[in-house]
């Protein structure tokens, strides 16, 4: 009988010490952040672009684990579509704590080459083009859609930056930026508001008049400086600062 009595707080212990140590491996466990989107997120034209882009500075700050997806030359359809099809997407993205990405800065270029050619470079009608592009051509539709297919995945918080003027004022299409990307931004910040756990970063103003420090010299893409200012309003953005 005396046995029996000692084997049972002993399986007890021992029953215990395990569960315990289970319960401490999945503590250990960190968070992870998912970036998806385009060469912004993906660090372009960095000498140490893993270590140096704003989602591993916002890992290394918050304690995140993070999986990379961002792929160059990406539109906001193309991320989109890749949540569809692809099952590592699929994946990360479900097992995420956190989302980030920049995503609609391909979708404009592609607009804004288009409109520099029918223009021949005249700052106006150039202006005008665009402006009867974004109409035609809804960004802040497929930006929505985008949302929606990530949350159909997660109910992770979600990073989303808005656009910033790459061009410097010296440019002469400094302007044209200038004019266009707050009536664009606002999109972005009206599906912050409208969609439950999507925290806007402003990248827009973050960058005013700092181009020729975050910008890269005859580039679009941020330098480390310009990547280290993205990390700085994400974290903030999340209240992980």
């Amino acid at each position: 009988m005396s046995k029996i009595r000692m084997a049972i707080p002993m399986a007890f212990i021992i029953f215990s010490l395990i569960f315990l140590s289970a319960c401490a491996e999945e503590d250990l466990e960190p968070m992870t952040l998912v970036a998806l989107g385009d060469s912004i997120t993906a660090s372009a034209n960095l000498v140490n672009s893993e270590q140096s882009g704003y989602p591993y500075l916002i890992g290394e700050e918050a304690g995140l684990e993070v999986h990379n997806l961002a792929v160059s030359g990406w539109q906001t359809g193309q991320v989109t579509e890749a949540l569809r099809e692809d099952e590592t997407y699929q994946t990360l993205v479900k097992d995420a704590d956190y989302i980030a990405m920049t995503i609609g800065g391909n979708d404009l270029l592609r607009i804004l080459r288009n409109a520099q050619t029918e223009s021949a470079g005249d700052p106006m009608i150039m202006t005008e083009i665009i402006l009867q592009e974004l109409s035609s051509n809804n960004v802040s539709a497929e930006l929505g859609e985008l949302i929606e297919e990530i949350r159909s995945l997660t109910d992770a918080k979600i990073l989303l930056y808005n656009i910033y003027n790459p061009l410097p004022p010296s440019s002469n299409l400094h302007g044209i930026g200038e004019s266009l990307l707050p009536q664009i931004n606002a999109a972005y910040a009206e599906i912050a508001e409208n969609h439950e756990n999507v925290f806007l970063a402003d990248a827009f103003l973050a960058y005013q008049e700092k181009q020729a420090d975050y910008i890269i010299e005859g580039d679009i893409h941020p330098t480390e400086e310009g990547q280290a200012a993205l990390a700085e309003i994400g974290l903030e953005a999340l209240g992980l600062e």
